[in-house]
């Protein structure tokens, strides 16, 4: 018993984008196969049930495929990251660079202060007390220079040197004497004047050498952090390009098989042959060879909405590969049939992070492919019914059999003739 499931939508969303498109396909569905024979109202109730999780996965696929970057946009946010990494890079290191020049003068001043005064001025407190003995020291200077000044009385007009040549030929004089006591007690007193003021300068030293030197510990971080973002840009790009190469290889390693298969597919083509004949012949609906027809009937070895087409350009644009097959939006774990009788030519176990796939021959030169397989039931070289299981659909991220090319729970269909790959849709009722 069958019915007719006419799929009026199809959702792609392996683009990353949602686009409906009309289409009138026909997908013959066995109650025996997908509903159990109970009555009506409980195969409904199942029925809507198998819709409802077809809906889930295809959401989720369109959301994962929203939340994740395509693997030529990754690449390329990764190189405009570099470019904005690196020309901030050059910013921060010469940031970082006057910095460092700055702490580098501030600990050369430290140094000139240690080797003229005999004080670290970053040791406060010996600072303080030397500074106190200074301030002392010019206030006696000044108390001299006055007395001095007393002693000697006010001369106004000449300057010192100008005195001291006028009385330079009497020496004796106290005019001289008193002149140059002057001199010297004034000499010193800015002497001790230069050095208060110099001291005073120091006065904050340890405060802005701590500032100065916080300031290029900051800026070297900066520095780091920079460097930090160039080589997360650059991991980017390098998986980037490891997952496409990835991708790359799991598709030649594909092709290869399959190119492998065509010596192979002469000898399935008998095989099946002469097993559709014996059942025929068993049931005594056949007496006659030709009977049997060479090509084979394609069944849908699952049923849902497409979420990518054959060559879908989206498809290419996110993962980096042209796309030879459609996607059927599957409920993580369904059962996955034949779509013919056929010879299970190779199957591939991707583990916990590979692609899995199955590869059966049919007869006219044809074979399928069956992509994320979450579970596999079959073996190389076993003879496979259409409609028969052969295993769990598969493609949620991260799941065994998924691989690096899926947004979500899906079946990967490949469909080929005499090695070309064809549109599955132009072969399927």
């Amino acid at each position: 018993m069958h019915i007719s499931l006419r799929i009026r939508t199809v959702l792609f969303t392996g683009a990353g984008s949602c686009i409906l498109a009309s289409l009138g396909i026909f997908a013959p569905i066995s109650l025996r196969a997908t509903l159990p024979s109970l009555d009506p109202a409980a195969d409904a109730l199942q029925r809507e049930a198998h819709i409802d999780a077809l809906q889930g996965a295809v959401h989720q696929s369109a959301t994962a495929t929203r939340s994740l970057p395509g693997i030529a946009a990754q690449r390329a946010e990764g190189e405009e990251e570099l470019a904005q990494a690196e020309q901030a890079l050059r910013i921060l290191g010469q940031r970082k660079l006057d910095a460092r020049l700055a702490y580098a003068r501030k600990l050369a001043e430290r140094e000139q202060y240690q080797q003229r005064y005999g004080i670290d001025p970053v040791d406060t407190a010996a600072f303080r007390v030397f500074l106190d003995g200074q301030l002392v020291q010019v206030q006696e200077a000044m108390r001299q220079y006055a007395r001095a000044h007393m002693v000697l009385g006010h001369v106004p007009g000449p300057s010192i040197a100008v005195l001291l040549a006028h009385f330079s030929g009497a020496p004796d004089t106290p005019m001289v004497y008193g002149l140059e006591e002057r001199l010297r007690y004034r000499t010193l007193g800015h002497l001790r004047m230069r050095t208060m003021v110099s001291l005073w300068g120091m006065e904050h030293f340890a405060e802005e050498l701590d500032a100065v030197h916080i300031a290029y510990e900051d800026a070297l971080d900066a520095y780091h952090a920079g460097l930090a973002a160039i080589d997360a840009a650059r991991e980017k790009i390098a998986l980037s390009d490891a997952r496409l190469e990835e991708i790359r290889r799991i598709v030649a390693a594909v092709e290869e098989r399959i190119r492998q298969m065509q010596s192979s597919l002469a000898e399935y083509d008998e095989r099946i042959r002469e097993r559709a004949e014996g059942a025929l012949i068993a049931k005594g609906l056949l007496s006659q060879r030709s009977a049997v027809p060479a090509a084979p009937r394609f069944q849908w070895p699952v049923v849902g909405r497409l979420t990518a087409t054959f060559l879908d350009s989206g498809y290419q644009a996110f993962f980096g590969i042209p796309h030879k097959a459609i996607d059927i939006a599957q409920p993580q774990g369904s059962p996955v049939r034949s779509a013919a009788d056929g010879v299970v030519h190779y199957v591939q176990y991707g583990g916990h992070s590979g692609y899995s796939y199955i590869l059966i021959g049919h007869r006219g030169g044809y074979a399928t492919l069956y992509g994320h397989m979450l579970e596999i039931y079959v073996a190389s070289g076993d003879d496979v019914d259409a409609g028969q299981i052969i295993g769990l659909s598969g493609g949620q991220l991260g799941t065994p059999g998924a691989g690096p090319m899926t947004t979500g729970p899906h079946l990967h269909l490949e469909v080929i003739k005499d090695g070309v790959h064809l549109d599955p849709l132009t072969v399927l009722p």
